[in-house]
């Protein structure tokens, strides 16, 4: 039943007629098509957390802030319509709603909070604002149908485990902003095959491929300077990889462990500087199988590389 709530009907206070707080609505068969009228500017932290009735939601303009854990569990949730003065999705705001479908959020959206549409697991499709600035750690972890997605430029920091066990993610493009990649951000990602790095990125840190076992090749921008633990273990099907001259730290040795196919690295300084970048080591790979195997290098000696 299509049900609209307007912020000027008795059920709301009058020094909170523009807050939908929990407790405003009961989880009733009445309330499975929800359209909130235009007057509210928040709905609150736990308004309609685990609500299981709710199959859609349609949000106003006027509406600012969705908070914490406000639609949070809505298992039956299918469809929700943003309004187009939404600034700020809340942590867990979205979490867990296991049958939405899809996301497109307006260009208002400046912060997308923690774990929001974590656990979403048939959500297909996301359309991200092109003045978002923020993605929250673990927002759209665990969104196992979700195949591709693109980090619009405005957007500067991508927190850890963001895209995390994206089973079926397989083209990402980055922020052209992003100077680092955190960790575990798509730690996982087993079907990904197709990555744009950012021309500006300095990081790759602990963990953030790992496991991401349909990669098979990567050109890492010459403003790489970090390259972190475990950063591409797991990655079997990497063959080859291109690292630039610039690089001053591969954090561990098992930064490529599980890597069985890497037999080729292309690096663009020279034999010493790569001496240097390894502390005077042999670079080896562990395979899956505990054998270990050292990948040809190809030495490029780009002296005016960046």
């Amino acid at each position: 039943m299509k049900y609209t709530f307007n912020p000027t009907e008795e059920n709301i206070n009058e020094t909170a007629e523009t807050v939908i707080f929990a407790g405003s609505y009961e989880d009733t068969a009445d309330i499975s098509d929800l359209v909130i009228g235009e007057g509210i500017l928040e709905i609150a932290e736990n308004a309609f957390r685990d609500f299981e009735n709710l199959k859609s939601v349609t949000l106003p303009k006027s509406l600012v802030r969705i908070s914490a854990s406000a639609f949070s569990g809505c298992k039956n949730l299918t469809r929700v319509e943003f309004g187009a003065g939404v600034r700020e999705i809340g942590d867990e705001a979205f979490a867990y709603c296991s049958s939405l479908l899809s996301v497109n959020l307006p260009d208002t959206v400046k912060r997308i909070g923690e774990g929001a549409f974590e656990g979403c697991a048939a959500l297909s499709r996301v359309k991200l604002s092109e003045s978002l600035e923020m993605i929250g750690s673990g927002a759209f972890s665990f969104c196992f149908n979700l195949r591709d997605i693109t980090i619009p430029d405005s957007v500067l920091l991508v927190e850890f485990c963001a895209f995390a066990s994206c089973f079926s993610l397989e083209g990402v493009k980055l922020s052209l902003s992003m100077g680092m990649i955190d960790e575990s951000t798509f730690e996982g990602c087993r079907s990904l095959k197709n990555v744009d790095l950012p021309p500006k990125l300095y990081k790759i840190g602990r963990r953030a491929f790992k496991g991401c076992s349909s990669l098979e090749s990567l050109i890492l921008p010459i403003t790489l300077r970090e390259v972190g633990f475990d950063a591409f273990s797991g990655c079997r099907s990497l063959v080859r990889l291109a690292i630039p001259r610039g690089l001053t730290e591969i954090e561990d040795g098992d930064a490529f462990s599980g890597c069985d196919k890497l037999s080729e690295i292309t690096y663009a300084g020279s034999r010493g500087d790569w001496e240097y970048l390894n502390r005077g080591k042999t670079l080896t790979v562990r395979r899956s199988d505990l054998s270990y195997y050292s990948p040809k290098i190809h030495f490029l000696d780009l002296k005016n590389e960046v």
